[in-house]
């Protein structure tokens, strides 16, 4: 469905690329909002899914490719040694993992002076040239389509054609499934945005889940990403998704959903946020084939100022899809509802 960046080292990238998987420092306990970190590091884990792209960023050596998701993300808190020149290196405090394997192995990266030096980077490469402009480097960082062609193209012509890559398969062996603290307030409220985003991530795409009510058909979804940096000035939208359909054979991208989040309520400074999003995706990712960009608000409640804002929303005349959210802990659940207005 996707393609995605996952930041590694001179020691951790070759260990996950003998050992065939990849990996995600933990937080830091010691800081306060240590489990809001942990939402943050799980939310953008749990954008991948089976079959997905991976691109390596080995720092200061520039990216690495391809390889191709093979499990759904889990935890695992063993340390994982490295093969042959690496045997007396290890993995550790990097529990949150996925596993992989070559898809095209590319012996030579692409120098990031290569991907970041040509005049058109800010635009074919702008999730990753965005975050590293503005110091916001995460482990992983989720490519769109063009963005994913672009970096494949460096990564062939730096390379003499397709390698041979042995691995030494890496088997978890405390495995667990990755699940997001679903516990509320009096008001209903999850404790922190970052978990409502990380239980969309993980669900969204699902046909039990009930997104359908503001993404449309699920079978449309071409690929989606979280926190997607909008410009220098700042600002990021929460999830964006690309949708494709298919007409008289040929797929074709119809629509972007730009989604904003809120653990409370929708209130007018809301729709003034997405205004501007909306307003920045049609002049810097819409294309030619895009005719729909919808927006998308959900929180715990929308407020009366949001109701009347929407009702004057005139951009690219389609209104904004307004939803509530309500969550159901025991059945690990979160059920959505669509305001009328």
């Amino acid at each position: 469905m996707g393609a995605h960046v996952f930041i590694a080292n001179s020691e951790t990238f070759p260990i996950q690329r003998d050992r065939g998987f990849l990996s995600v420092f933990e937080e830091d306990k010691t800081k306060q909002l240590w489990e809001k970190t942990r939402a943050d590091i799980l939310a953008d884990l749990c954008c991948l899914r089976i079959g997905d792209r991976i691109f390596f960023y080995e720092t200061t050596v520039g990216f690495h490719g391809i390889y191709e998701v093979v499990s759904l993300p889990f935890t695992d808190n063993n340390d994982v040694r490295g093969v042959g020149d690496y045997k007396d290196k290890k993995i550790s405090s990097a529990p949150y993992r996925a596993l992989i394997r070559p898809k095209y192995y590319l012996r030579y990266p692409v120098a990031e002076s290569r991907a970041f030096g040509l005049k058109d980077s800010a635009s074919e490469l702008r999730s990753i040239f965005y975050k590293k402009v503005l110091g916001r480097g995460k482990a992983a960082t989720h490519l769109f389509p063009e963005e994913e062609k672009r970096l494949t193209e460096l990564l062939f012509k730096a390379n003499d054609g397709v390698g041979e890559l042995e691995i030494y398969p890496y088997e978890p062996k405390q495995e667990k499934r990755i699940f997001f603290d679903l516990s509320t307030n009096e008001e209903g409220e999850l404790k922190y945005e970052k978990i409502l985003e990380g239980w969309l991530t993980q669900n969204l795409d699902k046909a039990e889940s009930n997104t359908k009510i503001f993404l449309g058909d699920l079978k449309d979804i071409e690929c989606f990403a979280n926190y997607i940096p909008v410009n220098i000035a700042g600002g990021n939208v929460d999830l964006m998704v690309h949708h494709k359909k298919e007409v008289n054979g040929i797929r074709i991208k119809y629509k972007i959903t730009i989604i904003e989040l809120k653990k409370g309520n929708i209130d007018g400074n809301a729709l003034i946020e997405v205004e501007e999003y909306v307003k920045w995706a049609t002049g810097n990712i819409a294309h030619s084939d895009v005719e729909i960009i919808q927006p998308v608000l959900i929180g715990r409640k929308i407020s009366p100022d949001a109701i009347e804002r929407c009702k004057y929303y005139a951009i690219n005349n389609r209104k904004p899809i307004l939803v509530e959210y309500e969550v159901d802990s025991p059945n690990y659940f979160i059920n959505f509802t669509k305001r009328k207005y």
